[in-house]
């Protein structure tokens, strides 16, 4: 295993220490959820600058190898849960499968004004107002994502209250009729966190996030729910199989 830099070597000192970090991880030597040591650490340890142990730590992050988590350190990523929708097991079962407890909590339920893009995807009227509720999505009490969602008037009373807190993200809304034969559309990206989920979640400002957008409409049209949910990258990957 190596352990030292080479600074008579023609390959970067970064990505000597990269390797370095590599073979660490590799071998086992910190495991997955392990914090590693700080900037100011591996500075002193190798004798390297400031900018050089930065880059090396920003590589591993954006490669998914580390996490940075907001005024706790960098620590070694964890496997991803994987979901998709070809799997037979939503995603609270598959939790449990796996013989973690999935869980919810609950941050916010308030009437909002939405914005031009929640008027366009529920075909609202400026002025109509809408419920959210923004639910932080929990794995062994670990926040791995950030819900919101957006009910009209006309649905917030068949909201189960209970179910919000615990079950499948539509378990609380189950109870209105057109949900029994309703139709739901997803669109998937790539988003850097903004500040607000930065926090929710644990993790800095610009840290990778995978959101879905997901669209339930009943059979004439009319959106019953909108939810833009965000997961971590570092511990969330959908999958589809063609």
């Amino acid at each position: 295993m190596t352990t030292m830099i080479d600074r008579q070597s023609p390959i970067p000192m970064y990505f000597q220490l990269k390797q370095i970090l590599l073979e660490k991880i590799e071998g086992q030597e910190w495991l997955p959820g392990a914090l590693i040591p700080s900037e100011q650490e591996f500075q002193d340890m190798y004798g390297l600058s400031r900018t050089t142990v930065r880059q090396t730590l920003s590589e591993l992050v954006y490669e998914g190898v580390l996490v940075r988590q907001r005024g706790r350190g960098t620590y070694v990523s964890r496997p991803k849960l994987t979901h998709g929708p070809t799997k037979r097991l939503n995603l609270t079962e598959m939790i449990r499968q796996q013989g973690l407890e999935p869980g919810w909590r609950i941050l916010e339920r308030r009437w909002v004004q939405p914005n031009r893009h929640i008027q366009e995807v529920m075909h609202l009227n400026p002025e109509t107002r809408v419920y959210r509720i923004v639910r932080l999505r929990l794995v062994n009490d670990e926040v791995i994502g950030y819900h919101a969602i957006y009910l009209t008037e006309r649905y917030v009373a068949y909201i189960d209250a209970p179910a919000l807190e615990r079950g499948e993200s539509t378990a609380y809304i189950e109870k209105a009729p057109e949900m029994q034969s309703s139709m739901a559309q997803r669109s998937i990206e790539a988003v850097a966190a903004d500040d607000v989920r930065a926090r929710a979640l644990g993790i800095e400002e610009g840290s990778p996030l995978l959101q879905i957008e997901r669209v339930i409409s009943a059979t004439d049209g009319t959106v019953i729910e909108f939810l833009q949910a965000a997961y971590r990258g570092d511990r969330f990957k959908y999958q589809i199989s063609t």
